[in-house]
């Protein structure tokens, strides 16, 4: 009776226990190398805000998620931070470099574990993509000597041979695991091109069961369609808003001419040489043939009306000041800035996401100058 008491008392243990962890998770993490012991938290769909403190790098969190989501951890003042995938009642743990995050492996779920997996066996790839990305980073400063460039352009090609393997590498793991989510991170991770993103309509093509009802794959399906609907030869898509002028405008507001379409924010360091670019095209080409239409993603317009001051900026601008949630940036795929567009009097774009002297080589073959 004393041996079926004890029994029974142990069960009734492994049940509240077990009932507890089935409304929730726990992760425990153990990161090297953590100069900041804050960790800032995201979660689901709503974007759920968190935070904690890790003491010499370790830390252990209760989380709620009913679903498999991925929860990303932002450290280092949130220059740094990994994603991993969560759901309640399972046990996950994070080890790692804090200044090597794409290094960092998690064990716990199928997900985690088969991602873990691929970085392992490829960790000296990834690696080597790490330290070359750095030493890049580290090559440009603003003086540019022959040994700059030089070692610019060799860490750059290094970079893209090591990127060329681990997406090879990740397609063979997408073609063995069709099924798996972690064939959809694979493709967002080392594959995506954003500027070429209906590149992976194949891989997502190959895509089974779970792979394909999570949310992630709709977002990536959805980046391609947008992709291939801003591709030259397309028609520019339609679109209303207010110019400065209080005015409202549309594509159709361009009829008959040649626009370029910019998008541009006040802070955009990359953006203000080509202000002074845009000015010498208008100068050249005749008002009656071509446009020009800057959509500043400014959420705050006295900034966009300062900087367009300051730069002579005198064509048609309008400021959309929902930012980066701005219908119109999402309709022509805008993930940076500057972002530009070359539209032909017929409506049809003619060049997506060019550089503006790109766009002034094409145009001197289109209209003749003044």
């Amino acid at each position: 009776m004393k041996i079926t008491n004890s029994i029974c008392l142990l069960l009734l243990a492994l049940i509240i226990v077990s009932c507890g962890n089935k409304d929730s998770y726990i992760l425990y993490g153990n990161i090297k190398g953590l100069q900041n012991p804050k960790i800032y938290l995201v979660s689901g769909e709503n974007l759920q805000f968190d935070s904690i403190q890790a003491k010499s790098g370790k830390f252990t969190y209760h989380g709620v998620s009913k679903t498999v989501q991925p929860l990303l951890l932002y450290m280092e003042d949130k220059n740094a931070w990994v994603t991993l995938w969560v759901q309640n009642g399972e046990t996950f743990s994070l080890t790692g470099d804090a200044n090597y995050p794409e290094m960092m492996m998690v064990k716990g779920g199928e997900i985690n574990n088969l991602l873990s997996k691929f970085k392992q066996d490829n960790l000296s790839a990834i690696k080597e993509k790490c330290n070359f990305r750095d030493k890049l980073d580290n090559s440009a400063p603003s003086a540019e000597s022959n040994n700059n460039i030089n070692n610019t352009t060799q860490f750059s090609s290094q970079l893209k041979n090591v990127d060329q393997i681990l997406k090879s590498r990740a397609q063979d793991f997408i073609a063995a695991h069709p099924s798996s989510v972690a064939s959809l991170v694979l493709i967002q991770d080392y594959i995506l091109d954003i500027k070429n993103a209906c590149g992976i309509q194949s891989l997502l093509n190959q895509l089974t069961g779970e792979a394909k009802t999570n949310p992630l794959y709709e977002k990536l399906n959805m980046l391609c369609i947008k992709d291939l609907h801003t591709k030259p030869g397309q028609p520019a898509l339609n679109f209303m808003i207010k110019d400065t002028q209080n005015d409202t405008i549309s594509l159709k507001t361009f009829k008959d001419k040649y626009l370029i379409l910019t998008f541009a924010t006040a802070q955009c360091e990359l953006c203000k040489p080509e202000y002074d670019e845009l000015l010498a095209i208008q100068k050249t080409f005749p008002p009656k043939e071509l446009a020009i239409l800057t959509i500043s993603l400014d959420e705050n317009k006295e900034e966009w009306k300062a900087l367009a001051k300051e730069k002579g900026i005198n064509w048609t601008q309008a400021i959309d000041s929902t930012g980066w949630a701005s219908e119109i940036a999402s309709l022509y795929n805008v993930s940076s800035v500057p972002c530009n567009y070359l539209i032909d009097k017929n409506g049809i774009i003619v060049g997506s996401k060019l550089r503006i002297d790109s766009i002034q080589s094409i145009l001197k073959d289109k209209i003749k100058p003044k």
